[in-house]
């Protein structure tokens, strides 16, 4: 037999009120005695009922739309770090009753085409990720759509934005290091990034002037985005007079191209040379030798991404939230000289 969708008024027949008591009940509003309101809903869980969208966006304004904005080459669907923080934001979005739109961004010097669900303003609200054209921003101000930032990768532009404290993960990197022994040790990363890494340089130069430890500019590369650049970078190492005994690269992904590169030039990880990072991928787990890192609670930062988003809906008052790493995460490829030095 065919299923026929109910609709309020057969509610309302069932539960014997009127439609609009039914449609008060289910929309949330006053005006509906409390005996009359149990026996709605009791008839609602009964019959499984749900309001259809269309009837919902006509009586509420809204379309239960949260649209995804991505760059195309930090897409959740292929970036290890962001899909987690992907997954954190769909749970507690589904959770709320709202659809998430995933929509990549394509971007050329700043050019770009304005969404389609924005356009039709069929979105309540944005969840835009790393980095975005600050005109799409004023757009999204003009429209009076709301949005949040989540991991924002320029300077603080004043924008409601849940940013990670890479600054001090580094820094709490470095220091691992040294508890382990080492105190000669090199920075990693790319300025493809520029921000980021400059606040991530920042950390580690920060934790060796701490701890009274030398800063070599020969250790300190901007340029390990992939396999081939950290094999020049060790190739590199073997002419230097002063070589590193580990490394604190900016990211997982940087330590993996690092760790994989060492294995091509002969290089011995932790024995010849240590790699630290932060983020905590799950790949980092599955490499040889497995990937010591600072853990970020990446679903955390998605939930509460989400959080914001729907409290900034609801015209509640929010702030920019900065989520913390504070989890060393130890596993095979950081060398432990404490104990070297005890042997020997």
């Amino acid at each position: 037999m065919a299923y026929k969708r109910r609709t309020i008024k057969d509610i309302a027949k069932m539960a014997g009120v009127s439609p609009t008591a039914v449609s008060f009940v289910i929309h949330g509003k006053n005006g509906v005695s409390e005996k009359t309101k149990e026996k709605i809903l009791a008839v609602i869980k009964e019959t499984d009922y749900y309001p259809s969208a269309a009837s919902q966006r006509m009586t509420l304004g809204k379309s239960f739309n949260i649209a995804f904005i991505y760059p195309t080459e930090v897409s959740p669907f292929s970036d290890l770090f962001y899909y987690e923080v992907a997954n954190g934001i769909t749970e507690e979005l589904t959770d709320n009753k709202y659809n998430v739109v995933f929509i990549p961004l394509k971007c050329d010097l700043n050019s770009y085409e304005l969404p389609y669900i924005i356009k039709r303003q069929d979105t309540d609200g944005v969840i835009l990720l790393h980095e975005t054209p600050v005109s799409l921003l004023d757009e999204l101000e003009q429209l009076n759509i709301p949005f949040i930032l989540v991991d924002w990768q320029s300077a603080d532009n004043g924008r409601i934005n849940i940013s990670l404290d890479c600054e001090q993960s580094i820094y709490q990197a470095v220091e691992h290091l040294i508890k382990k022994g080492h105190t000669k040790i090199a920075f990693w990363g790319s300025d493809t990034m520029p921000h980021y890494y400059l606040r991530c340089l920042t950390g580690y130069q920060n934790a060796l002037t701490s701890a009274g430890l030398p800063i070599y500019p020969g250790w300190i590369v901007n340029n390990v985005d992939s396999v081939n650049a950290a094999v020049n970078s060790l190739n590199n190492l073997s002419s230097l007079q002063v070589r590193p005994t580990a490394v604190c690269c900016m990211n997982d992904m940087c330590a993996i191209n690092s760790i994989q590169a060492a294995a091509l030039t002969g290089v011995k990880v932790p024995d010849d040379l240590s790699f630290i990072s932060i983020d905590d991928i799950l790949i980092g787990k599955h490499i040889h030798p497995q990937l010591t890192t600072m853990s970020y609670r990446k679903s955390e930062i998605g939930k509460v991404a989400a959080q914001l988003l729907l409290q900034l809906i609801a015209n509640e008052k929010v702030e920019s939230t900065v989520i913390k790493s504070d989890k060393i995460i130890e596993r095979q490829s950081v060398l432990d000289l404490t104990k070297s030095n005890t042997l020997d």
